[in-house]
């Protein structure tokens, strides 16, 4: 008896192992390619020789040597309503070329109109009086905003912004209005570098720098007035304009302690000085939070952060029609107490008595004597009870 315990015991154990062998699994070799990006040469402005340091920021490689030969199908990187890049691979679908390089027009260029004689034209409908002014476009430097891979902001990639979506987001293309910033992640704010031109000499600024101040949820105390720049929490150095492009990474400290702020951007140029600067004069709003929001919001939740109503204010709006209602229905009622030893409605319900009364007999032959008027006892017919005689 032992000895076929000892068996079967022997057999479950063997089963057990058998059962618990499995193959090993190799993990897949792991293959990582670092390519180091070092300095490279180039001459510039014909015999300027200078060393140019690429630099990575979000992923992005800015003054990397540019290829060998150029291709219409290179990709490029453009950016999201929040600012983060994204990668653009053109193709070609059907004989067009989809996701193609971005087409900048004559934004960057300079326009200089030149006066000729019909003679210098040499025109066969022309005399050689005749004046033709021919627009000449000149091309801006692009010794260093072609090592920019970004895509520039032009006024054709404006937003609209405000309450009713109406305004114009000028001079900024990224980020739109009212997305929401994460902290320790890295945003590229973009505006039109010709925006800034100054209108006593004409001339485009050559630095700029950004600000950020905080703004108030509370709908009654949102300050839309002009602003000291002391009380901006962020401001940068002074940096190229010709750049249009600016990369942030809100930290921590940007929330004091709260889970979202909200935040006023604006850009100021080198021509305005700190006491002419107005921030709100084309500032942008934007929402800084901690990190991804737990919930999905509705389209209607999502309209209501467009207009503008984020906020306890609209809760506002939602209860001023019943609060209305409710002191209205209030100030009736007191009026009508007040005044009830003034009313006196007995000539009204004696009308309406009087005209249910108008014929003798049942009211269920009342239609029947609709047409006719009162009249007094004495002319009505008599009869006597006595059938036989009649008076």
């Amino acid at each position: 008896m032992t000895v076929f315990r000892l068996s079967v015991i022997c057999v479950l154990v063997w089963l057990g192992v058998v059962d618990a062998y499995r193959n090993a699994v190799k993990p897949r070799p792991t293959t990582t390619t670092s390519e180091e990006i070092k300095p490279w040469l180039r001459t510039i402005y014909s015999t300027q020789v200078e060393v140019v340091t690429p630099t990575v920021i979000a992923g992005v490689t800015f003054s990397a040597k540019p290829p060998m030969t150029s291709d219409a199908l290179h990709p490029w990187i453009s950016l999201d309503k929040l600012g983060s890049p994204k990668t653009k691979n053109p193709e070609i679908k059907k004989g067009r070329t989809v996701n193609g390089q971005p087409d900048y027009s004559t934004y960057f260029q300079t326009v200089h109109t030149t006066m000729l004689s019909g003679a210098e034209v040499g025109a066969h409908n022309m005399d050689s009086n005749d004046i033709y002014n021919q627009e000449i476009f000149e091309d801006e430097d692009k010794t260093y905003v072609s090592l920019n891979p970004i895509i520039r902001c032009t006024p054709d990639r404006y937003r609209n912004k405000g309450l009713a979506k109406d305004v114009s987001s000028e001079p900024f293309c990224t980020p739109f209005e009212n997305v929401e910033w994460k902290i320790d992640h890295t945003y590229f704010v973009t505006w039109f570098t010709k925006f800034f031109e100054d209108p006593a000499t004409d001339k485009i600024a050559e630095k700029v720098r950004l600000h950020a101040f905080y703004v108030k949820e509370k709908s009654h105390e949102k300050g839309f007035g002009k602003r000291s720049l002391k009380g901006a929490f962020f401001s940068t150095e002074w940096v190229k304009n010709v750049d249009g492009l600016y990369a942030m990474e809100p930290t921590e400290e940007w929330l004091q302690d709260k889970y979202e702020k909200r935040i006023l951007l604006a850009i100021q140029p080198d021509y305005i000085t700190d006491e002419e600067f107005d921030p709100w004069a084309h500032g942008l709003l934007l929402h800084v939070i901690m990190g991804s929001r737990v919930f999905k919001n509705t389209k209607e939740q999502l309209a209501l952060q467009d207009a503008g109503l984020s906020d306890d204010t609209w809760y506002y709006v939602a209860l001023t029609m019943p609060t209305m209602v409710v002191v209205a229905c209030v100030a009736m009622y007191f009026f009508l107490h007040l005044n009830k030893n003034h009313r006196d409605i007995r000539d009204v319900r004696q009308f309406a008595v009087n005209q249910k009364h108008r014929v003798l007999g049942s009211f269920k032959s009342y239609n029947k004597y609709k047409k006719l008027k009162n009249r007094p006892y004495s002319e009505l017919p008599t009869h006597s009870k006595k059938t036989s005689k009649q008076i």
